[in-house]
């Protein structure tokens, strides 16, 4: 039988509406595994770089813990004030499925997906959303130059754009920064353009504008406008399969007629499964937190693009024969 009246209904308490929210996903089974041996280390290091780098009024976090070490728990409790936000599983049910459950339920307007191992650099929030509001078409925006991507689920951006005089093409990332983009990625490869002209480290498309955006975004840490997460998408079947980010996470953007877009300038470093000569120095970066006022006048209410995806994809492999060389 109750007794009395639920004192928390007296508080008239309101609720924060956060205008970003971040999700890490995290899951380390072990530190003996050679593989695993400095993964906690890392992931200190880039939750620590996180809540060093955010706003806490306008930014919250949330943890997704895989079924991970006590360890792992450890360095989370270490953080509790500054997360808003814990999940546990009881067994490791995958990124996508994990992450996905998280950005499908989100109220905030922006969402970022970022892994558990890297690295946040002073001022990415400013430089992320300076993108969104100079672009009003931008669906999604890494904190690094991420060139390579560029012409992967970007048809809409090359579509609407390249005839029209707002993308140029040229030497506009620094060598610094490309050498640190391969780096983390351990792939120099990636930088590297079969059948075409100019290597990736040579030239970049780029959007134009009073803040210009490589064109392209990888998956590892991006920003996302939060309308691209249907809360009734498909379920992610299987833990772990071959291009399950692409057709759950990546597409969406294109397929929307919305741009995936980079910062000119590295804002954000992916240390990998061990720490590197890169760390200090970049953890040692200076920049400024992101303003809440920052936030108003970027464009978060779109439609969905009425245009076939497979018309777009059929025509941007056309356009890429004959135009881009």
């Amino acid at each position: 039988m109750r007794k009395g009246v639920n004192p928390e209904k007296l508080k008239n308490e309101a609720n924060h509406h956060y205008r970003h929210r971040i999700i890490m996903p995290v899951y380390i089974p072990n530190i003996e595994e050679e593989y695993y041996k400095q993964t906690v280390a890392v992931f200190k290091h880039s939750l620590k770089s996180l809540v060093e780098t955010i706003n806490p009024e306008t930014t919250a976090i949330t943890i997704i813990d895989n079924n991970s070490i006590a360890e792992v728990d450890a360095v989370i409790a270490s953080y509790k004030d500054r997360i808003d936000k814990k999940v546990t599983y009881n067994e490791n049910k995958g990124k996508v499925y994990a992450v996905l459950n998280e950005m499908r339920s989100c109220y905030e307007p922006f969402v970022t997906c970022t892994d558990a191992d890297v690295l946040f650099m002073k001022g990415w929030e400013k430089a992320v959303f300076k993108i969104f509001k100079d672009h009003s078409k931008a669906g999604v925006v890494a904190p690094l130059p991420s060139p390579s991507h560029g012409l992967k689920y970007n048809t809409s951006l090359f579509l609407n754009t390249y005839f029209l005089g707002k993308m140029g093409y040229k030497d506009i990332v620094t060598q610094e920064d490309l050498n640190l983009y391969a780096e983390g990625i351990t792939n120099n490869y990636m930088l590297k353009r079969s059948n075409a002209r100019y290597d990736w480290n040579e030239k970049q498309y780029y959007l134009k504008g009073d803040q210009p955006a490589i064109v392209g975004s990888g998956h590892f840490v991006a920003t996302y406008k939060s309308v691209l997460f249907d809360k009734k998408g498909a379920f992610p079947k299987m833990k772990f399969a071959d291009g399950y980010e692409k057709n759950f996470i990546d597409v969406l953007s294109d397929v929307f007629g919305l741009y995936r877009l980079s910062t000119v300038d590295t804002f954000a470093y992916h240390m990998g499964n061990s720490l590197d000569h890169n760390i200090e120095k970049l953890e040692h970066r200076s920049g400024e937190k992101i303003r809440d006022s920052e936030f108003e006048g970027i464009k978060t209410n779109h439609s969905k693009s009425l245009i076939p995806y497979a018309f777009k994809e059929t025509l941007f492999k056309i356009f890429k024969k004959i135009v881009l060389k």
